[in-house]
């Protein structure tokens, strides 16, 4: 997995997301064996993302390493890997945590998210990421800014569970 970082987005849509993946190089992009400009396109696949907006499909693309055959997704630092919940609306909820909610004020900015959803993204939070947020003194808000310490102190995205490898692209202004 290949997070790319991203201007902050208020909506995540199959546009935002195009412009984002054709604005880099694949040669520019590194895989997890170490090797550079050694990737090449290999596919897409759908997942959807919630929004307030709705269920919004993203077709996301698929990049493979012809030195070790490994696969990456190319995301945008807003999209929480195995998560249809965006980063800000986790940020989001853990900052109702923190100030004393339950994290239920979010739902009715966006409501595509269940009462489930909301009370397993806190309890994920509260076991895996609070003391990590805590321990280094990240803060919840903005929430575009927890990608790159997150990815640097725990090889992950802010409330990424599985343990994949995660690659932080920052492209070059």
């Amino acid at each position: 997995m290949i997070t790319i970082i991203t201007e902050e987005c208020n909506e995540i849509s199959q546009k935002f997301y195009d412009n984002a993946m054709d604005s880099i190089q694949i040669c520019q992009l590194e895989c997890t064996c170490g090797c550079s400009g050694c990737l090449v396109g290999h596919g897409q696949y759908t997942r959807s993302i919630k929004t307030a907006l709705g269920k919004i499909p993203l077709l996301i693309r698929r990049v493979q390493c012809d030195i070790c055959c490994t696969t990456h997704a190319l995301l945008p630092s807003g999209i929480v890997p195995y998560s249809q919940v965006p980063l800000a609306e986790h940020a989001a909820i853990a900052a109702s945590f923190e100030n004393g909610g339950r994290g239920m004020e979010v739902m009715e900015a966006d409501p595509e998210l269940s009462p489930s959803q909301v009370f397993y993204i806190l309890s994920l939070y509260i076991r895996f990421w609070r003391q990590r947020l805590l321990s280094e003194r990240l803060e919840l808000s903005p929430a575009h800014a927890l990608t790159q310490p997150c990815l640097r102190l725990f090889g992950r995205q802010f409330m990424q569970i599985k343990n994949t490898r995660n690659i932080l692209f920052v492209p070059p202004t």
